[in-house]
């Protein structure tokens, strides 16, 4: 094992990769056409090629990861990374591993961490027996020093601990006995593994594959590679003890044990943060009570769509019932029942269908006090068709909307210059007429029909999608959009993001492929999708980067 100075030195083994804007075959940002479609190779195609297992690199837990982990070993709630650790860049993700830069700070921020929770469990004289597996005679009894060793770092490096790590972990005895007590020897033991690359890194190694280039996974980092993705928390005893048996040993079993930890609470809390961070409603930019209800809500459809009808995924979008209090009610123009406490409450004639016309999705394409057809419909591209629209040209100040110039006063005249210059034209067409469809509703989500500081302005909610159709608000964009397959290939290809902690390689798109024509052909069944992942055979393999 390697001294914790060593970190700043592994971070900066974790390079940048290069991202397509599509993966090959599919319909770029700037061409015609409905929404690329990840599902669907074109002709000679490499993604008509059998799937290859995923490029990984070194990544670097992130600050959720990290609270989990030492809430699972350490029983430690005070959630310390995420007041100590720098935060991450969100992509929309925490955990891409291309934006984990060397960084001293986070060195430092580690090393705070560790000192901290250490101290706080050796306080603790539940917490303290929790980890110690036997009693100590005296402050000298390497006896019952060994045993801790070998238990505790087993959890925290997530594989057995050699005899010769106990014996240089047994060393650090001498160095606690000059200061303190047994418990001074514990707690050099903790801060050393604590700060072991292998703790605060994904490192994942595996032996030599059958193809060049490729590994496979031995049973514990398999265990680990599945404990983080569908937990968000380093394996459990258990885990472990089912690696170390053989339970992880074929594609079969990976998804009977996955299986399991998908219909735990901690899989139930996992997804729903795959949710928060993809459809944008992680963080709000409203007041703390209005954010809690937009969350509330969104968080109770997908639970029902995922994890209590398990149908068709769809029916995120297509949903005639929202989950509101009266508060939420009445925002909404719903109506009230007059008693405390959330319910499901029809849409009715609203114009309301779905998620997209909840509040937390609404708050997504906003500038400043308004709303923002352009980025709106740039956010309805890239989160749910997968495509990426080109940056503005650097003369081009973004922040600021059309003015109003002339007769172009309202929204819909001001914006329609995009339109007259032909180098504006091709990507905002992508994007300006979906915003428009949703102008209707505020960036809170409440209805409007005229714009705030122009009342002689309408607003009709008409928008279209190029190459699909014409729409009418929200339930008018959800039925289009379910009409496409475009949304099943994207939703495969950000859960493999979130999977993989990074952008899809063109290598990837065989395996996007499979999984997105299962996901329709199994009848878009979410958790479904999710199991399909793990017992893939490539899920327990690495590809070397190029």
């Amino acid at each position: 094992m390697r001294p914790a100075l060593v970190l700043l030195a592994v971070t900066a083994c974790t390079g940048d990769i290069v991202v397509p804007s599509t993966l090959p075959g599919t319909t770029g940002p700037s061409g015609p056409g409905s929404p690329a479609d990840p599902s669907q190779p074109g002709p000679g195609d490499p993604m008509q090629a059998p799937p290859t297992p995923a490029v990984t690199e070194l990544r670097r837990l992130t600050r959720t990861e990290l609270d989990r982990t030492l809430s699972l070993l350490l029983g430690d709630t005070t959630h310390a990374a995420l007041t100590l650790m720098p935060g991450e860049e969100l992509t929309p993700f925490d955990n891409d591993y291309s934006k984990q830069q060397a960084s001293a700070v986070w060195v430092e921020a580690a090393e705070r961490l560790v000192q901290q929770v250490t101290q706080a469990t050796l306080a603790s004289a539940t917490r303290k027996a929790a980890i110690l597996p036997c009693t100590p005679a005296n402050d000298d009894d390497l006896a019952c020093l060994a045993p801790f060793i070998k238990s505790f770092g087993r959890r925290a490096l997530h594989r057995p601990i050699t005899d010769a790590e106990v014996t240089e972990l047994s060393s650090l005895h001498a160095l606690a006995r000059q200061r303190g007590t047994f418990t001074t020897s514990m707690g050099l033991v903790m801060q050393r593994l604590l700060l072991d690359p292998e703790f605060l890194f994904r490192v994942e190694v595996g032996t030599p594959g059958a193809t060049a280039g490729t590994s496979q996974l031995g049973a514990y980092e398999l265990a680990a590679r599945l404990s983080f993705f569908l937990l968000g928390h380093a394996p459990s005893d258990a885990l472990l003890d089912a690696a170390e048996r053989g339970e992880l040993d074929t594609p079969a079993q990976v998804r009977t044990v996955a299986q399991g930890l998908l219909e735990s609470s901690e899989g139930h809390s996992q997804l729903e943060l795959f949710h928060a961070m993809w459809l944008g409603y992680l963080s709000l930019p409203h007041d703390a009570m209005f954010n809690a209800r937009a969350v509330n809500e969104t968080t109770a459809l997908v639970r029902k769509v995922v994890f209590e009808d398990r149908g068709d995924y769809r029916g995120l979008f297509t949903s005639t019932q929202t989950w509101v209090d009266d508060t939420m009610a009445e925002h909404y123009g719903l109506p009230k029942s007059g008693a405390a406490g959330y319910r499901w409450v029809d849409y009715g004639s609203t114009g309301r269908m779905g998620i997209l016309s909840h509040a937390s999705l609404l708050s997504n394409g906003v500038k400043q006090t308004d709303t923002s057809p352009t980025l709106r419909g740039k956010w309805i591209r890239n989160r749910l068709f997968c495509q990426e629209i080109a940056p503005p040209p650097p003369n081009v100040v973004a922040d600021v909307p059309p003015p109003e110039t002339g007769s172009a006063v309202c929204k819909k005249d001001r914006y329609a210059a995009h339109d007259q210059v032909m180098s504006c034209a091709a990507c905002h067409l992508q994007m300006d007429p979906i915003g428009f469809g949703l102008e209707q509703f505020d960036r809170t989500g409440a209805f409007r029909s005229a714009e705030a500081a122009h009342p002689e302005c309408e607003i009709r909610g008409e928008g279209a999608l190029q190459g699909v159709g014409n729409f009418v608000g929200a339930k008018g964009l959800a039925e289009l959009m379910v009409q496409t397959s475009s949304l099943d290939g994207c939703v495969t290809r950000q859960l493999f993001r979130f999977g993989t902690g990074r952008r899809e390689l063109p290598t990837d798109g065989a395996l996007i492929r499979d999984l997105s024509q299962g996901f329709a052909k199994g009848g878009r069944r979410f958790d479904q999708l999710v199991l399909d992942y793990v017992s893939h055979p490539t899920f327990a393999q690495r590809q070397e980067a190029p």
